[in-house]
């Protein structure tokens, strides 16, 4: 039993996370959830969540993108897509065109939509300067390299 308990239960004070401390995957969950939150509360205003901020991105980065492909590129099942895509074609922010089999979909970002992801850039820009700010530029850089390569070789 801990010597102090109610040390143990104070809030403000640090929590010992044992063997977890020293690892790769538990230090990036930690900031995850601390990034995770902070981008939740940045989108809100624009009624966007992080997973309809990156579907709008990689269809503008990709037009043409079919639906199965931009589900594997986030990590997503067709199934969980499909409500992203829904949602943003009824904002009006994606388009889906007949593919060139006409069997086929092809995802395009409308203007709307292009115009909706430069505003959130800026605030995705503001995020990445608040979650980075302990980092020197860097160190910053660095480390989206380092978790690209995890991201890519895992």
């Amino acid at each position: 039993m801990h010597e102090n308990v109610q040390q143990l239960n104070d809030y403000d004070a640090p929590t010992a996370f044992g063997p977890l401390t020293a690892t790769v995957s538990y230090g990036l969950k930690r900031a995850y959830l601390r990034m995770i939150r902070d981008l939740e509360a940045a989108l809100a205003p624009e009624g966007f969540t992080p997973p309809l901020l990156a579907a709008l991105s990689i269809v503008a980065a990709n037009p043409g993108i079919a639906p199965s492909r931009l589900a594997e590129a986030m990590g997503h099942g067709r199934s969980r897509a499909a409500p992203l895509l829904d949602r943003l074609e009824e904002m009006r922010l994606l388009a889906r065109e007949a593919g060139a089999d006409r069997r086929s979909l092809q995802l395009r970002a409308t203007p709307a939509g292009a115009a909706m992801l430069a505003r959130l850039e800026a605030l995705l820009a503001a995020h990445e300067r608040r979650i980075t700010a302990g980092l020197s530029s860097e160190e910053a850089r660095l480390l989206a390299a380092l978790l690209e390569k995890v991201a890519r070789e895992g």
